[in-house]
């Protein structure tokens, strides 16, 4: 996933989803209501004809932060990258919507018996530069991933390939790494132990190939310089303004050209949903996510017949992440009970009617619905564990002396008069403000304290807050890349690539368990521990659970054939095109 960045993301880390979620919320994270659905669905504009002309513009919340496909973090990246960038498997969705992971660099693959040893037949790819794609493209991806001295945030994903994490932990060589390249065309992976759903991890940007030649040349000029990049995907860039927008075209060179039909696909930086809503009026966008009160609006025109509009769960899980580094600058952070005040004060409801005009659901948990754990979905099995707290701790006042108790630990006065917490945000448009400022006045009075607001409006400026810890929290999100728990609970590991971005929350028990299920196979076994690991978040305040994303997307009738996947990359073009645009 990927990270939601209010202000950045994928279906991961704004930093993102890593360039990381902030209170500006991921362009592609928002949502309301429960059921998956198409409502007001035009009637398509065209035959099904492509037209003459075949571009698309679609919208980004942020800039790219990395063109570097192992260094992917963002929504926004997982989305243009996955378009630039061919790996083995692509996710489409079907006409009810339903995710379908296809074999895509791979023509076909093999599995032996114990499940451990996957053998990957290659198409007859092609780079952007005319140069082939070859098995040793893959096997240097996967190196280069798990290289320690990268600091890739996604190396967590390949912890299964043998000798991949005594790699990563210092513990062994690269070359201990079970990935080999048998000839140019077949690829052999071994894992340490079986697990169901390795394939879909594969799926994720990051394992795409890479050309080694090209990153020792140009070393870290190379990440987000575009004419240094050559691409393996249906398309390349063919120019770049920063902060404004990048433009795409077909890569001559891909396996399945025939089928991309559009000539030039735009990505244009549009952090307002009033000027996303008039592009959208006047034809200039052809697909918009919306997660304000232009939702209502946009719906009507769907009513109408002028768009289509497709709302679905997002498996998206928004939270605030605590600064478990530092303390914050309140030196409070680090403390369970004043995390847990806050987690409790506030009502969710509240939260999603108000500032998130009902689009989305309240969270009492880590875990959204549509999760799978084995054959079971998750969140049906086990209730969310913040309702006993929040049981416990059903009044300002209880919240307000359970704060004092912390504070009192840490300080050994239970004083707060002086005490000042610090939210952090990238306040990128209206709605994000309005958030921001619901929560610090709603945490402000419920815990009897004074709530301020660090808001940056650009990117790098608040990376760098981030980064020196000048927070005591911020709104944080988090889509899943696969449908399993792990997905989730990978980011609060010690050490994961992700939880400095989550607050640095490490606690030994929660380790202890994680580090349990890379040998256990059993589904049923699994759940279990995932229910300890999610209560041992929520009752330690690890995060304070806030919403759950529902996906609002309206497109244009004439655009056809495009994908929502709920895994991996939110919106899939490659074989989307246009017909009967006026």
């Amino acid at each position: 996933m990927s990270m939601q960045n209010f202000a950045v993301s994928r279906r991961a880390l704004l930093a993102g989803s890593a360039g990381i979620a902030t209170l500006a919320g991921l362009a592609a994270c928002s949502g309301g209501g429960n059921d998956d659905q198409s409502q007001g669905s035009a009637a398509p504009a065209g035959d099904g004809t492509p037209d003459e002309v075949q571009e698309m513009n679609l919208v980004e919340l942020n800039d790219l932060q990395t063109l570097d496909v192992n260094d992917i973090r963002n929504e926004n990246e997982f989305e243009v990258l996955s378009e630039l960038n061919e790996g083995l498997f692509r996710t489409f969705t079907d006409e009810d919507g339903i995710d379908h992971v296809e074999p895509a660099g791979c023509e076909d693959y093999e599995v032996t018996d114990d499940g451990l040893t996957y053998t990957f037949h290659l198409r007859d790819n092609g780079w952007s530069d005319g140069q082939p794609v070859t098995a040793q493209h893959y096997v240097d991806s996967i190196l280069r991933l798990c290289n320690p001295d990268n600091g890739f945030s996604y190396a967590f994903l390949a912890e299964d390939i043998a000798g991949a994490a005594a790699y990563m932990n210092g513990e062994g060589a690269a070359e201990d790494i079970a990935v080999a390249a048998l000839d140019d065309k077949t690829l052999e992976i071994r894992l340490a132990n079986p697990i169901p759903f390795f394939l879909a991890k594969l799926s994720n940007v990051c394992f795409d190939p890479v050309r080694m030649d090209l990153i020792n040349e140009y070393a870290d000029t190379m990440s987000n310089d575009w004419e240094k990049q050559v691409y393996s995907g249906p398309f390349k860039i063919t120019s770049r303004t920063l902060e404004n927008s990048i433009v795409l075209e077909p890569n001559e060179h891909y396996w399945d050209k025939d089928n991309v039909k559009l000539q030039k696909l735009t990505y244009t930086i549009v952090t307002e949903d009033a000027t996303r809503s008039q592009l959208l009026s006047s034809k200039e966008l052809d697909s918009v996510d919306c997660s304000s009160e232009y939702v209502t609006q946009w719906a009507k025109l769907a009513d109408q017949g002028q768009l289509v509009y497709n709302k679905k769960a997002d498996v998206g899980s928004d939270y605030l992440a605590f600064n478990h580094h530092t303390g914050g600058p309140s030196g409070l952070m680090n403390n369970v009970k004043c995390c847990l005040a806050i987690s409790c004060c506030f009502n969710r409801e509240d939260f999603n009617n108000t500032a998130l005009s009902g689009l989305n659901l309240p969270a009492y948990g880590l875990i959204p619905g549509g999760i799978l754990s084995g054959d079971e979905e998750y969140r049906s099995t086990y209730e969310e564990p913040l309702h006993a707290l929040l049981e416990q701790y059903d009044t300002p006042e209880k919240c307000q002396a359970l704060f004092k108790e912390g504070v009192k630990e840490v300080t050994g006065s239970d004083d707060v008069s002086g005490v000042e917490l610090l939210i952090l945000t990238q306040q990128q448009n209206t709605q994000s403000k309005n958030t921001t400022e619901w929560l610090a006045q709603q945490i402000s009075a419920g815990v009897g304290v004074t709530v301020n607001i660090n808001a940056q409006s650009e990117t790098a400026n608040f990376v760098a807050e981030r980064d020196a810890n000048n927070y005591d929290f911020y709104l944080m999100g988090w889509n899943a890349d696969f449908s399993d728990p792990i997905s989730y609970f990978d980011l609060f590991a010690t050490g994961s690539g992700y939880a400095k971005f989550m607050g640095g929350y490490s606690n030994a028990e929660y380790d202890e368990m994680y580090e349990s299920l890379k040998t256990m196979s059993d589904s049923a076994e699994r759940t279990a521990v995932y229910q300890k690991m999610e209560q041992n978040i929520i009752e330690n305040a690890g995060i304070a659970p806030v919403y759950y994303t529902v996906r609002h997307n309206f497109t244009q009738s004439y655009v056809m054939n495009m994908s929502f996947p709920q895994f991996g990359n939110g919106l899939e073009v490659s074989r989307a095109y246009i017909s009967g645009k006026a």
